[in-house]
């Protein structure tokens, strides 16, 4: 089980770090850098468009995929089985959301729009209120104290034990 908690941690810390280094790297290169990629006005708004609805169709799908697989998998009896849906689902909604970015970031640099630096932003944010801790870990998969402390042992404190 511990297996599958390393790979939420895992997976989740490099898809929002990798995407936050993006970001940034992206937002220094338009804003500071000698050099410009220039297009001409009708690829840069068609860069803009495809931008905007690539990032709110990324963060739409993403919030409808929690919004229907977190109750499915609170159904789940076994612990295991659990933890193996939710690392598979935290593995899957990081890895795309990075890949979703990395073309925010490709467009940003390519049209100089710095619209799309936004959008990136608005994306890695998503990344971030979704991020498991400990906490949200057992609060969207239903998990009891016990399998908790079985999880994370002393690190998990436990409000509910008096």
């Amino acid at each position: 089980m511990n297996k599958h908690i390393e790979r939420i941690q895992r997976s989740s810390k490099l898809g929002l770090w990798s995407s936050v280094a993006l970001a940034i790297a992206s937002g220094l290169f338009v804003w500071i850098s000698p050099w410009q990629f220039r297009q001409n006005a009708t690829v840069a708004n068609g860069m803009l468009i495809a931008g905007a609805i690539l990032a709110v169709g990324a963060v739409s799908m993403a919030l409808l995929v929690i919004r229907k697989r977190i109750p499915q998998l609170r159904l789940t009896d076994n612990l295991d089985p659990k933890l193996q849906g939710y690392a598979d689902h935290i593995h899957h909604l990081y890895s795309s959301l990075a890949i979703v970015v990395a073309a925010l970031c490709a467009m940003t640099v390519l049209s100089g729009q710095s619209t799309l630096l936004m959008l990136t932003l608005v994306t890695t944010l998503m990344l971030v209120l979704a991020y498991p801790n400990m906490y949200k870990i057992k609060s969207d998969l239903g998990l009891s104290g016990d399998e908790m402390r079985q999880l994370f042992g002393d690190k998990y404190l436990d409000n509910d034990a008096q």
